[in-house]
């Protein structure tokens, strides 16, 4: 059986819709697995948040247009904080940049995961 890569697929199809449906799946599997590190429910979390337990199963639904806000609500009521983290486009052309060959080396680096997400996983993070 032959492989196929699907990396140039996902490339060509990518949208803002798609990729906001990653950030919120990323968020949900940090809020969880710090949920089941501090041993709370989603009733204690809820608490903590000052949201209902209805509304609080509605945002861990990736839903992907969660709001700053309640990123920082979690933030908060989980004691962590969910860095941002640039990382250079899986796209083999870069088109705002310049036909400088070291600039475009340099946003051609692999990818590396925050920490919230290298934890579980075999890729260190930058910092470590």
């Amino acid at each position: 059986m032959n492989k196929v890569d699907l990396s140039d697929f996902y490339a060509d199809t990518e949208t803002s819709e798609t990729r906001a449906y990653e950030h919120a799946l990323d968020i949900e599997f940090i809020v969880h697995r710090e949920m089941k590190r501090l041993g709370l429910s989603k009733s204690d979390l809820a608490k903590r948040m000052g949201v209902s337990l209805q509304s609080l199963s509605k945002l861990l639904n990736s839903q992907p247009n969660m709001t700053l806000k309640t990123i920082a609500r979690f933030e908060l009521a989980l004691g962590i904080k969910i860095v941002p983290q640039v990382i250079a486009s899986h796209s083999k052309e870069l088109p705002f940049l310049s036909s400088d060959d070291s600039v475009r080396e340099q946003c051609a680096s692999p990818a590396i995961l925050p920490a919230e997400l290298s934890v579980d996983c075999d890729v260190p993070f930058q910092g470590e």
